[in-house]
């Protein structure tokens, strides 16, 4: 996708000081200045840093560039540009203006960067469904450990809701944001009752996949007993939605981040032929993981087995991988399988 000229500008001047910066958007127009001021707030986002997309080289520059202590930053570094171009008085209303955009384009990203607590609080009383909306918009790693807050009741139908077909409208989520982020701010709670969503169309088989997967990786990094309790109350409710998500709590692309010990024990018992035909095409880190966590024996027994493939077919690849994700689900169930990976 091309970018805008604004995001290109802010691209560039996101890695100048703000003077520098301020000079270069001197000369231009008013309406220009504020879409690029926009374009710098969002990118300066830390959950925007890993998704601008400069090659190897110029990350490289600009990791050295982040590591500079006299460099402002965020809303900060755009303010003294702002104020550099336009001057003191005129840059509060632009800052207004590109606070209006940013929050239209990601009306979460204040509540995403606060305390799980001041979460919590700002949504006393608030209905399972808004409380949904915030979970499925803040990291695995926060929706986690906020899910473990609420009450039994609330949880169940908000992990019900994240895999639910219906989605909340844009304009329903930037009213809850605004809420919850107001309620912070002031520390205000229990003010008015939860804001109703407005459902939309059916997810598409994608988008229910993406949905079930983050449901999945949230109840896999809880304490088995409530995990199971409420992987229970989803099969009271559905019992195919709840399997799904059980089956997407471990999929062939974990196999990076399961332990070792704990893929060793898996793979113990792991056909010759099997693994051979689960490593074709398969990505380079997951292929040297296993290497690394079979004997000699068999990896000598691998290497022949795949000397010997000629043009498998994609099912039986498949099919292949299925039955090693197999083991690592039934030691899942069980609780004996752990992840290397953080939760964030």
């Amino acid at each position: 996708m091309a970018l805008s000229g604004p995001k290109k500008a802010a691209m560039l001047l996101m890695h100048l000081d703000p003077s520098t910066a301020a000079e270069l958007l001197r000369s231009a127009e008013p309406e220009f200045v504020t879409a690029v001021a926009a374009e710098l707030s969002y990118l300066s986002q830390p959950e925007q840093a890993g998704k601008i997309d400069f090659n190897e080289p110029i990350k490289e520059f600009f990791r050295l560039l982040y590591g500079q202590n006299d460099k402002p930053g965020g809303d900060q570094f755009v303010k003294e540009i702002l104020q550099g171009v336009l001057g003191e008085r005129k840059s509060q209303d632009v800052i207004e203006q590109v606070n209006e955009r940013v929050q239209a384009r990601d009306p979460f990203r204040h509540v995403r960067s606060a305390e799980v607590g001041d979460i919590f609080q700002a949504l006393s009383g608030e209905s399972a469904q808004v409380v949904t909306i915030v979970l499925s918009e803040l990291p695995s790693g926060k929706s986690a450990e906020l899910l473990g807050m609420l009450d039994v009741d609330t949880r169940s139908k908000a992990v019900r809701g994240m895999t639910g077909g219906l989605e909340a409208s844009p304009a329903a989520k930037v009213r809850v944001a605004s809420v919850i982020h107001e309620r912070m701010v002031q520390s205000v709670q229990d003010e008015d009752e939860g804001e109703t969503t407005a459902a939309a169309p059916a997810a598409a088989p994608d988008k229910q996949k993406k949905k079930r997967r983050k449901v999945a990786i949230l109840l896999r990094g809880m304490e088995m007993e409530m995990r199971d309790g409420l992987i229970k109350s989803l099969e009271e409710q559905d019992s195919e939605n709840a399997q799904a998500v059980k089956d997407l709590m471990v999929i062939w692309d974990d196999l990076p981040v399961v332990a070792e010990r704990a893929l060793q024990e898996a793979l113990r018992s792991a056909d010759s032929r099997k693994l051979a035909l689960a490593l074709v095409e398969a990505e380079e880190k997951t292929s040297a993981k296993i290497r690394e966590n079979i004997s000699d024996r068999a990896k000598s027994m691998l290497e022949e087995e795949e000397s010997l493939l000629s043009n498998p077919k994609s099912g039986d690849v498949e099919q292949a991988r299925e039955d090693i994700v197999k083991v690592l689900r039934e030691m899942n169930d069980k609780g004996e399988l752990q992840f290397e990976e953080g939760e964030g």
